[in-house]
């Protein structure tokens, strides 16, 4: 049986506003779909809205660096929160279908971020006491988690603004991008992986981290139908395929090197810093909206059962806990959450440095860096709650993962794209 898990991209509007709302101690606006301004103190800050067009009211150099780190901490503070609800209603919901009480005492009282950290916690503790069962059922996972890129596009259109000199030339993106890191479509020869996917599973002969349809190992073991491959896959792979020495050819996504220039070229992992002057704290806004604008691609979660276990109601109903929780729990465990994180530390480093310029930015300036500063915090707070609890029990999850050649089951392929 194949299950589908999508996550609802109309989440984050709502944990936009209720965050804010709860967050902040100014007044705050309706909010809208544009978005409205997050308070009637500083209308020109709204999160995950545009916001090129925004002065402040302040002048001179110091606006490019202040509009920088506004958009940064809008993009940030979208994500994050949206990331932070869905973790949190993961967890929840996990954890009561495994038999948790809706009223556990290490919820009560309690305000998110601490919510969603105390139900991760409640859902990992739930999660180990059923671990047992499957495992004595013989039942394994797969988890081929989403590979999110830097918006690397962006964030270059963005420092070319921070730059001191209009005419100084960057590296292109790709070329300041770890070898290892880049990620595109090559028509050459590929080094490293191929990445392929539930609904374009890549050519492979190599280990495959995902689902293997074709042969498995030497005794080419029959995985037409689809099966974990502990061995040598040759076939198709619905995860990353490690391709042999010296690479070979790549129907997926090639991450690492190609013998040609990657179309479609991009960067799993923060990109060099950039070689032209300008101001630090611009550069490093532009990364952390880089790094919150990334997508992430379709991942997947292989649950295999032997048949005698599939009768049992008890182990059923775990299995499909599982497939309804955990996508979004991988995705921020294994993808985006550690993508932001060290961005959201430096916004507010940097907010406390913009705030010691008050007489360059002047008193709007201050009066939304005040707000704009807070938002910064609040996001840290809730990616450094979603990474915790999401980690903890995609730890727990993981450890029924197995290397059993030619074992086949459900295939559980789940959407990871930015919400």
């Amino acid at each position: 049986m194949t299950y589908s898990s999508k996550f609802s991209p109309t989440r984050l509007s709502w944990s936009i506003c209720t965050a804010f709302a709860f967050a902040t101690a100014v007044g705050v606006a309706g909010c809208g779909t544009n978005p409205e301004p997050v308070s009637v103190v500083c209308t020109d800050f709204r999160a995950g809205a545009d916001l090129s067009e925004s002065t402040f009211d302040i002048e001179g150099p110091m606006r490019k660096t202040y509009g920088a780190f506004a958009q940064a901490a809008g993009d940030l503070a979208a994500v994050a929160n949206g990331m932070l609800v869905d973790v949190g209603a993961s967890c929840r919901a996990f954890a009561l279908e495994l038999g948790a009480n809706a009223t556990d005492p290490a919820t009560v009282g309690k305000l998110e971020p601490e919510t969603a950290r105390a139900w991760c916690s409640i859902a990992s503790a739930k999660f180990a006491e059923a671990r047992t069962l499957l495992q004595s059922a013989n039942v394994t996972v797969a988890i081929v988690t989403p590979q999110c890129t830097i918006d690397t596009a962006f964030q270059t259109k963005c420092e070319n603004r921070c730059k001191t000199a209009a005419s100084c030339e960057e590296a292109l993106p790709q070329d300041r991008c770890p070898e290892a890191s880049r990620v595109g479509t090559c028509d050459a020869t590929c080094t490293g992986s191929c990445a392929g996917s539930e609904i374009a599973p890549a050519t492979c002969s190599g280990i495959c981290d995902g689902a293997c349809f074709g042969k498995c190992g030497e005794s080419a073991i029959d995985c037409s139908a689809g099966c974990s491959c502990g061995d040598t896959c040759t076939g198709s792979c619905t995860g990353s395929c490690t391709l042999p020495p010296g690479g070979g050819a790549c129907s997926g996504t090639c991450v690492g090197a190609c013998s040609e220039p990657l179309k479609n070229p991009s960067c799993v992992t923060a990109i060099a810093a950039p070689k032209c002057e300008g101001d630090t704290d611009c550069f490093k806004s532009c990364a952390a909206s880089g790094a919150a604008r990334a997508v992430c691609s379709s991942g997947s979660l292989t649950i295999r059962v032997d048949e005698a276990a599939r009768q049992d109601p008890t182990i059923a109903s775990i299995v499909a806990a599982m497939d309804r929780n955990l996508p979004p729990i991988f995705l921020a465990a294994r993808g985006r959450a550690d993508i932001l994180k060290d961005n959201t530390s430096d916004l507010v480093d940097i907010a406390g440095r913009i705030l010691g310029r008050a007489s360059e930015v002047g008193t709007m300036g201050v009066a939304c860096g005040l707000l704009i500063g807070k938002t910064s915090e609040d996001a840290r707070k809730s990616v450094d709650a979603a990474l915790e609890g999401s980690k903890e029990l995609a730890g727990k999850v993981s450890e029924l993962a197995s290397t059993t050649k030619g074992q086949s089951g459900p295939t559980t392929p789940f959407d990871a794209h930015r919400p």
